[in-house]
């Protein structure tokens, strides 16, 4: 593929995931019932990142959910009080924080998890059992590439520090 058709479809690829992201965050948000589960939309995004990451720096939690880290801090804080999160200083670096889930907040993902599974198939009577298997299909395979285009953005990040 020439240079020039890989820019387009690259930026096309990026122009699609624009569209898609409200539709993505509305249905996301809906799932989770903020006043079910008690979590602002900050705190879903921290424990849905370490509940992938499983544990990460304070600087880099607030990298992967795109906000500064005073607000990531501050969200932190509010999950430390409740007990879903701990943060812990790293024995080699101690200015950095390291955060990670509780048994609690796992608990909690478990739950919602199965929340969703109960909720989930109802809002979407539309789709055939076939459409679904092929959007999983198609979603695992979107996240696959999106995470390794991220763990690549990562590593570039931590090489200008």
């Amino acid at each position: 593929m020439s240079a020039k058709k890989n820019d387009d479809i690259q930026a096309e690829c990026f122009v699609k995931l624009c569209e898609l992201y409200p539709v993505y965050r509305r249905v996301i948000c809906k799932l989770f019932d903020a006043k079910e589960f008690k979590f602002t939309k900050t705190q879903q995004m921290i424990i849905m990142t370490l509940w992938l990451y499983k544990k990460t720096s304070l600087s880099q939690l607030a990298t992967l959910i795109s906000t500064s880290n005073e607000q990531a801090t501050r969200a932190v804080g509010q999950l430390v009080k409740k007990g879903f999160v701990t943060r812990e200083r790293n024995e080699e670096n101690r200015r950095l924080a390291e955060i990670q889930l509780t048994p609690k907040a796992e608990e909690a993902i478990m739950e919602s998890q199965s929340r969703v599974r109960e909720r989930f198939p109802k809002s979407l009577k539309c789709f055939s059992d076939e459409d679904a298997a092929e959007l999983y299909e198609n979603l695992s395979k979107v996240g696959e590439i999106l995470m390794k285009a991220e763990r690549e953005l990562l590593a570039v990040e931590n090489i200008d520090e």
